[in-house]
């Protein structure tokens, strides 16, 4: 039975496989707590009896599952996926249940933990105004959250984030939201939010969107911190999350895992260099580059040379090597977080008792240069970053410095609490997907607005961002038609990475003998431009409706003006009369006030007839 849905769980990669049907318990991703056990068909089972908690026998808040898209429901389809001697690539069986033709695969680690730590999740959702005065505002997110000294924060994570995130862009709606023109029904708009003048600085849209992603962060940790002593969320998590809204994306990470926008662009074409001759006389001389792609031209073998393949960095890697001035600083100031065990200095060179009274280069603090200082017996201990690189840990426990969770963590060898060193706080790279040049005839719309590589550390630990870019796009020109290509590309990424085992069970990179990754494996890989197609249908229904609504609202204004110039012809009954319209008129100052907050943060343009509000508030600006 066992070897049998074995067999099933290896050859998932098959694109034509079916999807398993959906049972009484299966959800689709998006429940809250207490459907994860819902959807290993068996809520009583449990996985990891050692799951955290510190010793406490408490329960779990969400009971042990892969991604919902997967649609590993069973438990022996998570034991075999969990193989640590075949290390199965893992891709979903219906990538329908994946926005864009989006991929996805993961890996096993090869035993340094019973489960896969890895969480990956993505989440749709539309943002609507209760008053019904906005257009509905569609978003769509995806999360990759990499555990460590246990799974509970990362599933916390992927299960309760997306609540958290749509919270924070609720609490901006007004802002956000493009208002529907001509539409009377509902609130005021400035009734419920305050006049521009009011604001002391100028807030724009990135900014508040921005903002929710770093609250949405701090509130994350924030509940984990609050069911630790009620959950068995064992352990930490790093955080990487793509937004993508208003027609732009937003990359937020804290930790090592790492967003790559893989772009495939025009090659910048060489300037021709002039020198004179003999006669004084300018000449072109042309580089040996350029005569060899008009060689090329001439035979009809351009193309691919005219392009070349760029590795855009979306997020930095958080390590205590990277954020050394940051966590130095923090010990600096904080000498008693050292517990008299630790000093918060950076050497030259390794201290010895033989340095003792002699001058030794130093540097501390937020300081980017060094300086001399005379040793003494308080600089022999233990420093609070040790190693470079990814060796590099923090108090000799931790290698990470920014996530989730890790509230109970202790260093190593004594009992110093390390989350005090530990930040939840994002940094967070947004990209303007309006401003990208696209030229349709190229038929390069992915390498234009760039394939969005999302993976945790086990994919970078054995490959450069540039590798992964070449690979994307090696891939994607191996099968231009394919529906399941991104799947191919992920599928690719992961198998390069985890390599091959050899006949001692080590595994090896297949391309050569260096060791492969043995931590787990997580690669999510997106195509933006169908996000930004899907975008720009969205701002034509938008236009689209403001002109139908705008043409009505100009029919019922009609009505009354025929009425008051027939009124005001000579004999017409009534046309003696005063008029009194000035007084039900509103006030200028209350018109002005409504069409400030309509455009806020929106310049018009001088000279141009403005457009639709909804449309010219929904759109980024140029």
């Amino acid at each position: 039975m066992f070897n049998r849905i074995k067999n099933r769980v290896l050859t998932v990669v098959a694109p034509d496989q079916p999807a398993l049907p959906a049972g009484p318990g299966h959800q689709l991703y998006g429940g809250g707590a207490g459907t994860a056990s819902s959807r290993t068909g068996n809520s009583n089972r449990d996985y990891d009896a050692a799951g955290g908690g510190g010793g406490k026998r408490l329960p779990k808040k969400f009971q042990y599952a892969r991604p919902p898209f997967l649609q590993l429901l069973t438990y022996d389809e998570l034991k075999a996926s969990a193989d640590h001697n075949v290390r199965p690539i893992i891709v979903p069986r219906d990538i329908s249940l994946l926005p864009w033709s989006t991929g996805y695969a993961e890996c096993v680690n090869s035993g340094k933990s019973k489960w896969n730590e890895d969480q990956a999740a993505f989440h749709r959702q539309v943002l609507s105004h209760p008053s019904r005065q906005y257009h509905d505002l569609p978003y769509t997110y995806f999360g990759i959250y990499d555990g460590h000294a246990g799974y509970g924060a990362a599933l916390a994570a992927a299960n309760q984030f997306h609540y958290i995130l749509h919270e924070k862009l609720v609490d901006v709606i007004d802002l956000l939201m493009p208002r529907v023109e001509g539409d009377g029904g509902g609130l005021a708009l400035h009734a419920t939010l305050p006049h521009p003048s009011l604001f002391h600085k100028q807030v724009s849209k990135d900014e508040l969107i921005v903002g929710a992603l770093e609250a949405a962060f701090a509130d994350m940790d924030a509940v984990l911190a609050e069911d630790r002593d009620k959950y068995r969320n064992a352990g930490g998590c790093t955080a990487l999350v793509a937004l993508f809204i208003l027609g732009k994306l937003f990359v937020a990470n804290a930790g090592d895992s790492r967003g790559v926008l893989c772009k495939r662009v025009r090659r910048r074409k060489l300037l021709p260099v002039y020198h004179r001759n003999g006669t004084g006389e300018e000449k072109e001389e042309e580089g040996q580059e350029k005569k060899e792609k008009e060689k090329k031209e001439e035979k009809g073998e351009g193309g691919e040379e005219e392009y070349e393949v760029v590795a855009e960095p979306c997020s930095f890697d958080h390590t205590p090597d990277t954020e050394r001035p940051r966590l130095l600083t923090v010990g600096k100031h904080n000498p008693a977080l050292l517990g008299g065990e630790y000093i918060a200095m950076e050497y030259a060179k390794k201290p010895t008792t033989k340095d003792l009274g002699a001058r030794i280069l130093y540097r501390q603090g937020a300081m980017k240069g060094w300086t001399y200082k005379t040793l003494t017996a308080t600089d022999l201990k233990i420093p609070l970053i040790t190693g470079v690189g990814k060796r590099s840990r923090l108090l000799g426990t931790i290698g990470v410095t920014r996530g989730f969770g890790d509230h109970d963590l202790k260093a190593l060898g004594s009992n110093l609490p390390i989350k005090p060193f530990l930040s939840a706080h994002p940094d967070v790279v947004c990209f303007d997907l309006a401003q990208v040049r696209s030229e349709p005839a190229d038929e390069n719309s992915d390498g234009e607005y760039g394939i969005l590589v999302m993976a945790t550390d086990g994919l970078w630990d054995v490959s450069e961002s540039q590798q992964v870019a070449n690979t994307v796009f090696g891939t994607l020109k191996r099968f231009p038609a394919e529906r399941h290509r991104y799947t191919m590309v992920a599928q690719e990424l992961v198998a390069r990475s985890r390599g091959r085992a050899n006949e001692s069970g080590h595994w090896r990179l297949s391309d050569s003998r260096a060791a492969a990754t043995v931590d787990d494996i997580s690669v999510i890989v997106i195509p933006v431009h169908q996000y930004y197609q899907e975008y720009r249908a969205w701002t034509q229904t938008v236009a689209a409706r403001n002109r139908v609504r705008s043409a009505a609202a100009k029919e019922v204004a009609a009505v009354p003006e025929a009425a008051v110039l027939a009124r005001d012809q000579p004999g017409a009954p009534g046309a003696d009369l005063s008029s009194e319209s000035s007084e039900s008129e509103p006030p200028e100052e209350a018109q002005e006030a409504e069409n400030n907050l309509n455009t806020i943060n929106v310049p018009p343009a001088a000279g141009k007839p403005s457009a639709p509000l909804g449309l010219a508030d929904a759109l980024p600006a140029k």
